[in-house]
């Protein structure tokens, strides 16, 4: 049944309130504020503007054009600056991704999360903040809505004395980590970049802990974090950006969990789950029939290490390897392989001095060992594809999906219900390799060679997640019944909801 704060006669005529959305121009940021901004124009009732880094304009014409009849499009306001992502290839420097591990993770926490915690340096960083206030001091806006990446937007609302609401891609682990039991956070939950799995098994307890208070005391004593405190400092600002610590009792935070695909946690009252929040998209059959026709002709296997991931020669030959041994062994099976060449985040099974966002493409040779099946037409390997990814999981024809280990591509992969194959390389992608084991529903694909990949480990698991036996069936099974779990709040309709609803609980108050 259709929530009454959805349907259209609730909002016939008077002035229309004003939403403000403040969000990092990364995709896997991005996704979830522009899937719920399209499900706020769908109702014409509402002023939206969205506020953001150069890179996302474009996007924003996009969603404006999904919606018939659109008269009150969304607005875009950029943020003066570099969006993060430029600010981190323009450093030229190295942050990892670096084996996982005691000794991987010790190096991330010295190296990559510093460079990660001083994304933009003074400069650039109060050009991006002062951006956001005169923003909102423009739009007199109702309610703001954040991701919880956006720093510059986050601090904006701090200055000004604003609340928010926090639409977050992000799980309940993130969001709520700082309210768990002590022993919770110690003993159960793996540290970042560790990829222990969960719950951290009791010979790995004592390392868990070292690992925890490590990141503590680096963070502490790093350079480049202290440099960070002592010009936040001086500029008026507290110690540490809003990002630090995201969860406030006094916020409404929406995110993208249910309780059922979590670590067991315990959930404030004022974090509300509501199911993978997803962008619309459109048919492959409408928008590529012949893309649609070739994947109707075998179970496919997709393949897409998300827009930023790029692998090196040698992975990539590993990679292919791996492929092969797959097509041999089951010769019904066809392959569409997103591969990004060039740009973005290099992944090696080396840590290297040089750029990690530095470089160019991958050599045609690397894909030798696949080459009779791309020429017969049973492999595609492409740079971009010509429809969203998400279209092609809903087109009924993918029986895997190999990804990167992001939250975007695990939700996605959730609600389409198939199994995943998860290739992580840092961070937040090693949890997630992990939760798919734990949940039953996909494989850690490289679990030796990550961040890289090994041509047997990564055969081994697609076959494990392809086959025929109790293992395999059980993992399609349970993908499919925590699809339908994870649809039951709604997702992008839950999300809207809940921002109407404080809206309006906001406007009753003044």
């Amino acid at each position: 049944m259709e929530s009454s704060l959805l349907s259209p006669h609730t909002y016939t005529g008077g002035k229309r309130k004003k939403i403000t959305f403040f969000t990092s121009s990364e995709y896997g940021q991005a996704n979830v504020i522009l899937a719920v901004v399209y499900e706020l124009l769908l109702l014409q009732a509402y002023e939206i503007d969205i506020a953001s880094f150069a890179p996302l304009k474009n996007r924003i014409q996009d969603i404006n054009a999904l919606v018939s009849n659109n008269s009150s499009p969304a607005r875009f306001h950029t943020v003066t600056g570099l969006s993060a992502l430029e600010a981190l290839t323009a450093k030229k420097e190295f942050i990892g991704p670096y084996r996982p591990g005691i000794r991987g993770a010790s190096d991330t926490y010295r190296v990559t999360l510093p460079a990660i915690a001083t994304t933009w340096d003074e400069n650039d960083y109060m050009t991006g903040l002062e951006s956001c206030i005169n923003i909102l001091r423009s739009i007199s806006s109702d309610l703001i809505v954040v991701d919880p990446l956006m720093s510059q937007g986050l601090e904006a609302c701090k200055a000004l004395s604003r609340n928010y609401v926090v639409l977050s891609p992000n799980t309940f682990q993130e969001i709520c980590k700082k309210q768990q039991p002590l022993f919770t956070q110690l003993c159960r939950w793996p540290a970042v970049s560790s990829a222990f799995r969960y719950p951290v098994p009791w010979y790995l307890i004592p390392a868990n802990i070292y690992l925890k208070f490590l990141l503590l005391w680096i963070l502490i004593t790093s350079p480049k974090v202290k440099g960070l405190i002592n010009w936040r400092q001086s500029r008026g600002l507290p110690k540490l950006p809003p990002v630090f610590n995201i969860w406030e009792k006094e916020n409404k935070y929406l995110v993208v969990s249910v309780p059922e695909t979590e670590y067991p946690c315990y959930v404030p009252p004022n974090v509300i789950p509501c199911g993978p929040i997803l962008l619309p998209v459109r048919p492959v059959s409408e928008h590529d029939p012949k893309l649609q026709a070739w994947l109707e002709g075998a179970p496919t296997i997709m393949i897409n290490l998300g827009s930023h991931i790029r692998m090196d020669d040698q992975m990539a030959q590993q990679f292919a390897s791996g492929l092969k041994i797959v097509l041999h062994q089951m010769p019904g099976i066809q392959i569409l392989w997103k591969l990004k060449t060039s740009g973005g985040l290099a992944v090696s099974s080396d840590a290297k001095t040089t750029s990690g966002f530095s470089g160019t493409g991958i050599k045609k040779e690397s894909l030798e060992a696949i080459e009779p099946w791309i020429l017969s037409g049973s492999v595609k390997v492409l740079e971009w594809l010509s429809v969203d990814p998400m279209a092609v999981l809903q087109s009924g024809n993918i029986v895997c999906s190999v990804h990167h280990g992001g939250s975007n591509s695990f939700h996605e992969a959730l609600s389409a219900g198939v199994p995943q194959v998860i290739l992580p390389c840092w961070l937040d992608t090693l949890d997630f390799a992990n939760r798919v084991e734990w949940l039953g529903i996909g494989v850690y694909g490289s679990r030796n060679a990550a961040p890289s990949v090994e041509a047997d480990e990564l055969s081994q698991a697609l076959l494990k997640a392809l086959g025929n036996d109790h293992e395999a069936t059980r993992m399609r099974e349970k993908a499919k019944e925590l699809a339908m779990i994870s649809a039951r709040p709604g997702g992008r309709r839950k999300a809207c909801e809940e921002i109407i609803g404080i809206l309006l609980s906001s406007s009753e108050a003044v």
